[in-house]
């Protein structure tokens, strides 16, 4: 049986919480580059050794956004309705990375892509990843009942789809987001999966 969260629990999830929230401020105005972990827990208020107790590095910083990703698309995922078509479930991925850069906002998602190859690669391209794996559920589901191409693997469809959608929300960041991007993500992946719908 669950227990529900004691004060000192809830208390320790604020003060992580504040010391993300403080770390994806700094760097988004100052650069991941400009930004330490003494700054990073002067302006938040806590003592150093807290925020190695939350967090490995401050590359954690970038490695955690990633996380919330799959935790909120994942729950996006579990509202839909059951006989949500492949395709959508897929379009619903991609739509929701755009939503997401654009909430972060365009300085702080030119920094994560900035710091990709050099912090925490490893996890922003595991295919253990839960979008990863919600994409190529959604992938594999059209392929089983006709709505997509089968003379794919899976993972070869679900890492283009990625790729794809890294590459326009790069092209957002090196435009200074010049364009709407969910509008743009929308359209050009409308083109996009009609190349591998049965």
């Amino acid at each position: 049986m669950k227990q529900n969260p004691t004060r000192r629990d809830l208390q320790a999830i604020e003060t992580r919480q504040r010391i993300f929230d403080t770390a994806f401020q700094m760097i988004s105005e100052f650069g991941f580059d400009n930004v330490t972990v003494e700054g990073i827990c002067k302006q938040s208020g806590v003592a150093k050794g807290l925020f190695y107790h939350y967090f490995d590095s401050k590359a954690d910083i970038i490695i955690e956004t990633y996380r919330d990703v799959d935790d909120r698309f994942s729950g996006e995922i579990d509202q839909l309705p059951l006989n949500t078509k492949p395709i959508d479930r897929i379009l619903l991925a991609v739509n929701f990375q755009a939503r997401y850069a654009e909430e972060k906002g365009l300085p702080f998602t030119t920094q994560i892509y900035k710091h990709q190859i050099d912090t925490g690669a490893s996890f922003f391209s595991s295919e253990k990843r839960a979008f990863y794996q919600l994409i190529r559920r959604a992938v594999v589901d059209g392929q089983e009942n006709g709505d997509l191409r089968s003379d794919h693997d899976p993972d070869e469809i679900t890492r283009l789809v990625l790729c794809t959608s890294r590459g326009i929300t790069y092209d957002w960041c090196l435009r200074k987001g010049e364009y709407d991007l969910g509008k743009i993500m929308e359209r050009y992946f409308r083109i996009f999966t009609a190349g591998f719908q049965a």
